[in-house]
C-alpha cells in the first residue's frame, strides 16, 4: 500500500510539471527609501542609492506560443543610503560623516503572465506584470522606533513589471530580466501627538536578475 501511494504521488507530480518549465533566478536589488519628516525637513534622507540581493525559484505554466504564466517565491532585499553628519556634544557639526544604510529583507511571491516573441530559433524577448505580496522578515535597526510605535508595516502589497529574454537550449532555458516594484502600501506613515511631527517612509525598487531553467517534456 506505501508503495502504491508514493507511485500516485509520483505520477501526479509528472503530470503537473509536464511541460512547464522550473527555475531560479538570482541578482541584484536597486532602491532606495524616501524618508520623510513632515514639519521639519521637506527633503527625504535615504534616497540614495542602496545594492542588495535578489534571489527567487519558481515555475513557468501553461506555456502557449505567445504567453505564459509564472509564480515565484523569494527574498529581496530594499533600503536606502545616506551621509550622515556628525556633531558633537553641543550639537555643533565637526565636518565628519558616516554613511547609514538602512535595510529591510522581506519574502516575496509574485503571479505573472509573461507575453514573448520568437525572433529566433532559441531567443524570446518578453515582458511581464503581476500582482505582488512581501512579508518583512527583519530589518535593520534604523527601523526600530518605528516599529516601537508599530507604525513598520509587516506586508506590502503591489505590482511587478518586467522584461527581458530568454534563450533555449535543449531542456534547459537561460535568461535575463529587470523588474520594477511597484508599492501600494507604504513601508510606514505616522503622525504623532504634536501633528506637524509625522512622517512617512516609501521605497522604489528595480532588480536585475540572470535565470536558469529546466523544461519538464
Amino acid at each position: 500500500m506505501k508503495k502504491t501511494r508514493l507511485l500516485l504521488i509520483a505520477l501526479t507530480f509528472t503530470i503537473i510539471i509536464n511541460g512547464q518549465t522550473l527555475k531560479i533566478q538570482g541578482g541584484t536589488s536597486i532602491s532606495k527609501l524616501n524618508w520623510k519628516l513632515s514639519g521639519i525637513n521637506d527633503n527625504p534622507f535615504y534616497n540614495e542609492t542602496l545594492i542588495g540581493y535578489s534571489i527567487f525559484a519558481g515555475l513557468n505554466y501553461l506555456e502557449k506560443q505567445y504567453f505564459n504564466l509564472s509564480s515565484n517565491i523569494g527574498m529581496i532585499r530594499k533600503g536606502g543610503k545616506d551621509e550622515i553628519q556628525l556633531t558633537d556634544q553641543f550639537g555643533e557639526f565637526t565636518g565628519q560623516t558616516v554613511t547609514e544604510k538602512p535595510s529591510l529583507d522581506y519574502l516575496s511571491i509574485n503571479t505573472t503572465i509573461d507575453f514573448k516573441y520568437k525572433i529566433k530559433e532559441r531567443l524570446s524577448p518578453f515582458i511581464s506584470f503581476g500582482p505582488r505580496f512581501d512579508y518583512l522578515v527583519n530589518s535593520s535597526k534604523h527601523f526600530e522606533s518605528l516599529e516601537n510605535i508599530n507604525e513598520l508595516k509587516r506586508t506590502s502589497l503591489g505590482l511587478i513589471f518586467g522584461g527581458g529574454l530568454k534563450y533555449d537550449i535543449s531542456n534547459f532555458q537561460l535568461g535575463l530580466r529587470a523588474d520594477y516594484y511597484l508599492d501600494f502600501t507604504k513601508v510606514a506613515n505616522w503622525e504623532t501627538e504634536s501633528s506637524p511631527n509625522g512622517g512617512e517612509v516609501t521605497v522604489d525598487t528595480f532588480t536585475i536578475n540572470l535565470t536558469i531553467g529546466y523544461r519538464f517534456k
